[in-house]
């Protein structure tokens, strides 16, 4: 393998390393902080500005290490992840209405969506089934962007947590891509690992602790469906049912997250927008007395054995993979359900 791959992400890690420190201090002086609020995990302000340095970390290895500055849609991507970032900072130091939000979320989602070939944007296991005009076959997609992006923003929520599945993800897509043999694509995803491990230790950090911001939490997410578009379509060999099977399996948790808080805030008659403290981590972590390090860890094991249990089961028929996934969100939707009520029960 060219050593240019492992030197992206070792360069990543080391602008991490370095640049941190001195974000960390400029940030303090400047105040840019996360606000304390009745749904913070911390009771100090933290500097939010990781997402930052992590742009200029995995943009920088990408340039020096890969010749994807130079191929058609570099710029096309660039421009959708610049709408990501700005929507980041700008949330972070002065928060923005939903609705613009998600339209910060919608634009990078359509751009990325372009620049997927035409034939490979169709629903996952309903395209054998039923053959639907385009159009539908877009806006699934569009959506399953933005949704994913949520998910990330939203777990972000304690320390380590959206880092460490961030690293889980893009080490998958890295080894993915090995074995595709795109070089441009694993030079990014492992530059990505390399950013966030450098990081994980800051962010877990009792003295010199930073957090990802929005703006870290979305670009966490953006690229990491991007990788997920890639994957499913340049596995030409591979049936899409399988590699969509394989990338949820990547993201297991933070969807399961979105999907099964959305759907109590609606059965409680609230809107699925509302913030609350009903995410597993907020349940975890109050049963665990606070300790968010034995929080994220209980749940990238978690992510971990869901990717193992995807990967062993990749090859099976249609349906084999719902009945799996439905399962397996089962399963994970009990065991919430089951840890909230011990939760209510501690604090009643």
């Amino acid at each position: 393998m060219d050593i240019s791959i492992y030197k992206s992400g070792i360069t990543a890690l080391v602008i991490i390393l370095i640049c941190t420190p001195i974000l960390i201090y400029v940030s303090k002086k400047k105040g840019f902080y996360a606000l304390v609020n009745h749904r913070s995990s911390h009771d100090v302000s933290i500097p939010n500005t990781g997402g930052i340095i992590l742009c200029i970390a995995v943009l920088t290895s990408l340039v020096l290490f890969s010749d994807y500055p130079n191929q058609e849609d570099f710029s096309l991507l660039i421009s959708a992840f610049a709408v990501l970032l700005i929507t980041g900072i700008i949330d972070d130091f002065n928060p923005i209405p939903v609705a613009y939000k998600f339209l910060g979320q919608f634009i990078p989602a359509i751009a990325i969506v372009s620049m997927i070939n035409k034939q490979e944007l169709v629903i996952p296991f309903i395209h054998d089934i039923i053959q639907l005009p385009y159009i539908f076959n877009y806006l699934f997609w569009i959506l399953f962007i933005v949704i994913t992006i949520n998910a990330f923003n939203l777990i972000d929520g304690i320390d380590g947590l959206a880092i460490g599945l961030g690293i889980i993800g893009s080490l998958f897509y890295f080894l993915k891509f090995i074995i595709i043999m795109d070089a441009n694509l694993t030079v990014f995803s492992i530059s990505l690992s390399g950013g966030l491990l450098g990081l994980f230790f800051f962010n877990i950090s009792s003295k010199m602790k930073i957090f990802l911001g929005d703006t870290g939490s979305l670009m966490i997410g953006g690229l990491l469906v991007f990788f997920a578009l890639k994957f499913i379509s340049l596995s030409e060999n591979t049936p899409i049912n399988n590699s969509f099977f394989l990338v949820l399996g990547s993201i297991f948790i933070p969807l399961a997250d979105i999907i099964r808080v959305s759907f109590v805030r609606l059965l409680n008659g609230k809107s699925p927008f509302q913030a609350d403290n009903k995410h597993i981590h907020h349940i975890i972590l109050d049963l665990l007395k606070g300790n968010h390090l034995y929080t994220t860890g209980i749940l990238i094991t978690s992510q971990i054995g869901v990717m193992i249990l995807f990967q062993l089961y990749a090859n099976i028929g249609l349906t084999m993979y719902l009945l799996i996934i439905i399962l397996t969100f089962l399963v994970y939707s009990g065991v919430a359900y089951w840890l909230n009520r011990q939760r209510n029960y501690i604090i009643d």
